[in-house]
């Protein structure tokens, strides 16, 4: 894997095909054009990922005992084969493409800052056929009353729309914001609990107010509440803006939220803060299968790990917390091996502890169209496949609740 700042010079013929199926019409036109025919998952040439986001797309805290960047050990654009980057597996994943990489992230960013990111990368050249994005930690951390869900909204709609404006034909690869919480459950009873107090870190979640006072009963609940609600908030609003990108993008239903993060991939050497190696490794696998990369192969189904909590130590009042448990999505027509005619309907079963917002049915990184619940509950498309010619394909489902957790069901098998 080669790591360069400049434009590729080489497209693969699959990512134009991927673009092209998605322009050629809308929901269910796209179908039989953009499945996925048993082949190659790439096709030969070069393709190049850039990195925006903050220091953990930075690899900060991985490398000498030091807060510093050290890209090599980024999960997205990292060489070290100890993390096994998104860009490392995707160059893995065909040995006739060559991968190189740009990172544009900044240490420190919110992500009202990842449009100078975007500006400067696409001044410096960059050419990207994917664009990852990991935002959100510092919003939630760095100053008391963390950005606000507006301002959040409006910065995640401002960063695809810059993306689509310089990148029109790059994959966006949008991860769920950080799990603080989780972080801070295994952080607070350690050495890094006074780190984190010292430099004032996520007060919210810690349940301080902005002196870094220890709050107690109601106000503590309302602090760690409120930072479980603005979680919520971001990923509802990179969820939101990812759907209405012009690019081809792709969310990971809430994969990073939902990730637990013990001490064991925490930099405990450095900052108890950053994630180590072990951690970046397990943030670029859980992304990886997430957006069921590579493109063109099989749709994984994510396995929902314990939902995060951040429970008090002194204080009896529970804690509340983000939902992060996704929704469970079975196809149930037509069955594996289905031969189907001029059209077919998908029908799908999903079900939530909250409830159930909206069922797709996709082949690939394809939106096939959104599904129409039915009085029976079961949720349903019909799709015309009379223009398209005979093949073997594959197909999804993915249902979404409202705190933005994905679930994917497994892949059904039908032939024209």
């Amino acid at each position: 894997m080669t790591v360069t700042t400049t434009r590729s010079t080489t497209r693969s013929t699959t990512q134009h095909r991927w673009r092209g199926a998605l322009g050629a019409g809308v929901g269910a036109v796209a179908l039989l054009s953009a499945l996925l025919v048993a082949g190659p998952a790439q096709a030969a040439g070069t393709q190049t990922v850039l990195a925006l986001g903050d220091s953990i797309s930075r690899g900060a805290s991985t490398c000498n005992q030091s807060t510093s960047d050290c890209v090599a050990n980024s999960w997205s654009t990292g060489q070290n084969a100890a993390v096994d980057s998104i860009a490392t597996r995707l160059e893995a994943s065909s040995s006739s493409t060559t991968v190189t990489t740009s990172n544009k992230a900044v240490s420190g960013s919110v992500i009202a800052g990842v449009g100078a990111q975007i500006t400067g990368a696409a001044a410096a050249g960059a050419d990207p056929d994917f664009v990852t994005l990991l935002i959100g930690g510092n919003d939630l951390c760095k100053s008391f009353d963390m950005t606000s869900a507006a301002g959040f909204t409006s910065s995640a709609a401002d960063v695809m729309s810059k993306i689509g404006a310089a990148w029109p034909d790059a994959t966006i690869l949008v991860a769920s914001v950080p799990n603080i919480a989780d972080e801070w459950n295994s952080v607070r009873s350690t050495p890094g609990a006074a780190i984190w107090s010292a430099a004032k870190l996520c007060r919210k979640t810690r349940g301080v107010d902005s002196s870094g006072n220890q709050l107690t009963g109601t106000a503590y609940s309302a602090s760690v509440a409120e930072a479980a609600a603005r979680a919520s908030a971001y990923n509802s609003a990179l969820l939101s803006a990812c759907d209405a990108a012009a690019n081809d993008c792709i969310w990971d239903g809430g994969a990073i939220t939902r990730m637990s993060v013990p001490l064991s991939t925490i930099a405990t050497d450095v900052d108890y803060f950053h994630p180590n190696v072990s951690g970046q490794a397990k943030i670029a696998a859980t992304t990886w299968n997430a957006w069921g990369l590579p493109l063109g192969g099989t749709t994984p189904t994510p396995t929902p790990t314990s939902t995060p909590t951040s429970p008090p130590t002194s204080t009896p009042t529970s804690t509340p917390v983000v939902d992060t448990i996704a929704p469970s999505v079975r196809i149930t027509s037509p069955a594996t091996g289905t031969t189907v005619g001029s059209s077919v309907t998908f029908v799908a079963s999903a079900s939530d502890n909250v409830g159930t917002t909206r069922v797709s049915f996709w082949s690939g990184s394809t939106r096939l169209g959104d599904a129409t619940r039915a009085t029976d509950g079961s949720w349903r498309l019909t799709v015309s496949t009379s223009a398209y010619p005979a093949g073997r394909y594959s197909i999804t489902a993915r249902a979404l609740d409202a705190a933005g957790n994905e679930g994917r069901s497994a892949a059904v098998s039908i032939t024209r």
